[in-house]
């Protein structure tokens, strides 16, 4: 691969993950010089119930930002081998991985497993926001943003476009982002978790599978974390509209 192709691809990359950014005060409650709300717990229609929600949102947030850190380390850390001199030398298809290529697979693993529970963290915020009778340890996403299911009456149109990205038909020519991501994070998701993996070669009864690329993958992954953060955004905008609106509610209230 000639070095410009090769930075291009890197910087993209990159800047793909990076550009995804969560501001570590958002929801946080300032109480006093050096002081915050750490938390609350109450029953839903006490007084402390706007306290209790912010709560709420502020636990899924903090998680959010713990689960995207740890993505970033593991994106950036399977760039950097995927690219690396030895393992462009040595990957074949066939043969057994380099030192190199199974550290790349092995942070790839790492990150496709965190993306895909930032798909459930949406629903979860989608929950919340949009007050979804449905228990926490109940929500999967595939669940919640099913335009067939009342789940998401109360953002219809949004969910079939979520679901319509979720199950978009794989698409490698086009120019910008490739179409499809999200199956095939999912495809490898499920074939690491009930077949065998994805970055093993092997032809037999049980599978037939030929190694892919680690910058391949990469980028498929990437694009989808992408996206899932890109949806995660805008609730979080929406969510915080909700917020202020209820503090100055309060606010007014107390006047």
């Amino acid at each position: 691969m000639p070095e410009e192709v090769q930075d291009k691809e890197i910087n993209y990359l990159l800047d793909t993950v990076n550009r995804v950014q969560y501001d570590k005060d958002r929801f946080k409650v300032i109480i006093g010089e050096e002081k915050y709300l750490f938390g609350i717990i109450s029953g839903v229609n006490s007084a402390s119930a706007p306290l209790s929600k912010l709560m709420q949102y502020k636990t899924l947030y903090d998680t959010l930002r713990d689960l995207d850190y740890k993505i970033k380390i593991s994106f950036t850390k399977a760039i950097e081998y995927a690219y690396s001199d030895k393992l462009h030398e040595n990957f074949t298809l066939f043969q057994d991985s380099s030192i190199e290529e199974t550290y790349s697979y092995y942070f790839i693993e790492n990150a496709l497993f965190r993306t895909s529970s930032l798909w459930d963290m949406l629903a979860q915020f989608y929950r919340l926001y949009y007050n979804i009778e449905i228990e926490a340890h109940n929500v999967f996403y595939k669940k919640i943003f099913n335009p067939k299911l009342n789940y998401c009456d109360s953002f219809k149109e949004q969910a079939k476009k979520i679901d319509n990205y979720l199950n978009q038909s794989s698409d490698i020519e086009c120019q910008e982002k490739w179409k499809g991501n999200h199956r095939y994070s999912n495809d490898c998701r499920n074939k690491m978790t009930h077949r065998n993996s994805p970055n093993v070669a092997t032809m037999s009864d049980f599978d037939v599978n030929f190694k892919q690329h680690p910058a391949y993958m990469l980028k498929r992954i990437i694009e989808d974390y992408s996206m899932a953060s890109n949806y995660i955004g805008k609730i979080l905008n929406e969510i915080e509209k909700e917020v202020m609106k209820e503090f100055g509610n309060i606010c007014s209230e107390d006047e």
